[in-house]
């Protein structure tokens, strides 16, 4: 028997594709009493195990006879429902887009920012004479990196608060789903995704320069 860590971002499905195991509900049937009754719902760190023989499955009961008019009803009741093959959740929420949503939405927010500190402190090496100095290219290197600390926090709070958003309403449409038996698809919802919410600053001009630095520093 193996046993796979749960990564953030990661599905059932994605963690059974990727261990090559057919159906994800092999692993969550494996996995039930660490993931619990919500099997779109799981956490980083969780230890999941698989690859051990499925253990035979009892004799099933001999059917009672049915009742005449109602015995296709109950077996229909009986089959399990499925909300995941309705609307997946790596289908909801993709965290490429997220990230991506997120990476467009705090460059936008941050470059203005970076662009007047830069000239607050390049100002202040001008009237100095300072502007070819390594003291200059040190202090303009400790803001970049200052910045882009708080760039990249900013970024990771928004997944994370979309995760959330994203996880409440997929939540209550399964429920719905599953109460209705079926029969109520999911059609509307309360979460927008990748839009969220942020603090406003006048666009003014890009900061390139700070943009070009993050890039190289971050995202190589």
């Amino acid at each position: 028997m193996a046993v796979y860590i749960v990564k953030p971002g990661d599905t059932l499905s994605s963690i059974a594709k990727k261990l090559g195991i057919s159906n994800w509900r092999t692993l969550y049937d494996q996995n039930k009493s660490v993931i619990g009754s919500n099997y779109n719902l799981i956490r980083p760190g969780q230890q999941l195990t698989y690859g051990a023989p499925a253990p035979a499955p009892a004799p099933a009961p001999a059917p009672a006879p049915a009742t005449a008019g109602t015995g296709g009803a109950e077996a229909g009741a009986a089959q399990p429902i499925d909300f995941g093959a309705v609307l997946p959740w790596e289908q909801y929420f993709n965290p490429e887009l997220v990230q991506g949503s997120a990476e467009q939405a705090y460059a936008r927010y941050f470059a203005p920012i970076a662009q007047r500190r830069q000239s607050e402190l390049e100002s202040g090496f001008a009237n100095r004479g300072l502007m070819r100095s390594g003291i200059r290219q040190d202090s303009l290197l400790d803001l970049y990196q200052q910045m882009g600390q708080e760039h990249q926090k900013g970024i990771e709070a928004d997944i994370l608060q979309q995760r959330s958003m994203a996880q409440e309403d997929y939540n209550r449409m399964q429920e719905l789903y599953e109460k209705s038996s079926g029969k109520q698809k999911p059609t509307t919802t309360a979460y927008t995704p990748y839009k969220v919410e942020r603090p406003k600053t006048d666009a003014g001009i890009y900061g390139s320069s700070y943009i070009d630095w993050l890039n190289r520093a971050i995202r190589k």
